[in-house]
């Protein structure tokens, strides 16, 4: 089950989910191994391979249940190699698609079967298999564009209002039978405004950091400020992100990565800061 880039837990994810896909990085820092979790019917199933099948087969149930849910958990504190249940949302990131038989997802243990929806899976027991290799990859062709800003599609909705000839009508009639109002004179204003001292650029960056499993888009202090130029460690992990608008530019780094563990990165992030006109603290 290989994948090209790697994520690891997010400390401070909530551990009170439990039913749902959970995967485990292996020491060869490329594939993975996984296992799916169903608290309902007390059941553990693992995905395995041979040379021409994919198989989900029940490694913990009953008594086995508790023990190994409870070593999956304790492990997620490890943020290379612990186990991590990942949300349906996450799983575009890891590169592969992992086909779940609708069986292992039954509410008790009676309906612990395949449905009409489950086409070339058979079932022996609680064991399901394919005649086809899974995980199948996903098209990463896009992995690597810039996030989109939000604010880019309003543009979008302009297209679909009406147009500045088509409010003047509407006003037009909206008024026309109106009675004139007179402008009143406003009073003058006569309170001291205070002076305002001018405004000092520092010029220097401000600092986030940016949990491992979200999105940049939704960290708070990079919002507003348009796209993030993403900086990438040299084994391809996403760590660092710049932006910068009106005067402000702020730096969000993964909370993996640990400052001054990539000096290419960092020399890359300090150049691209400088030519925005900020300077990044050594």
């Amino acid at each position: 089950m290989k994948k090209k880039m790697i994520r690891v837990s997010d400390p401070t994810r909530k551990l009170t989910a439990v039913t749902g896909l959970w995967v485990r990085l292996r020491g060869d820092m490329r594939t993975y191994d996984i296992r799916f979790v169903n608290h309902s019917t007390k059941r553990i199933w693992r995905l395995g391979q041979t040379s021409t099948h994919t198989c989900w087969s029940v490694t913990a149930r009953g008594k086995d249940y508790e023990p190994m849910l409870a070593h999956m958990r304790e492990t997620s504190t490890d943020l290379e190699h612990g186990w991590m249940l990942v949300p349906d949302s996450e799983w575009e990131n890891f590169g592969f698609h992992v086909p779940i038989p609708f069986g292992l997802t039954a509410k008790k243990v009676a309906d612990i079967k395949l449905c009409d929806l489950d086409r070339g899976w058979t079932q022996v027991g609680e064991k399901f298999t394919a005649n086809t290799l899974y995980p199948l990859p996903v098209d990463t062709r896009y992995a690597d564009l810039p996030e989109l800003d939000e604010d880019s599609f309003d543009a979008v909705a302009e297209d679909y209002g009406p147009t500045a000839e088509e409010w003047a009508e509407y006003l037009a009639d909206v008024y026309a039978d109106a009675e004139p109002v007179e402008p009143v004179e406003p009073a003058p204003v006569t309170t001291e405004i205070p002076e305002i001292p001018p405004k000092v650029n520092s010029k220097a960056v401000s600092y986030a950091t940016l949990p491992d499993l979200m999105p940049a888009k939704d960290c708070p202090e990079l919002q507003g400020l348009g796209r993030a130029r993403v900086f990438r460690t040299a084994n391809g992990r996403k760590a660092a992100y710049v932006a910068s608008a009106d005067g402000k530019c702020v730096v969000a780094y993964r909370a993996r990565y640990e400052r001054g563990s990539d000096k290419k990165l960092e020399k890359e992030l300090a150049d691209y800061a400088r030519r925005l006109g900020f300077e990044v603290a050594a």
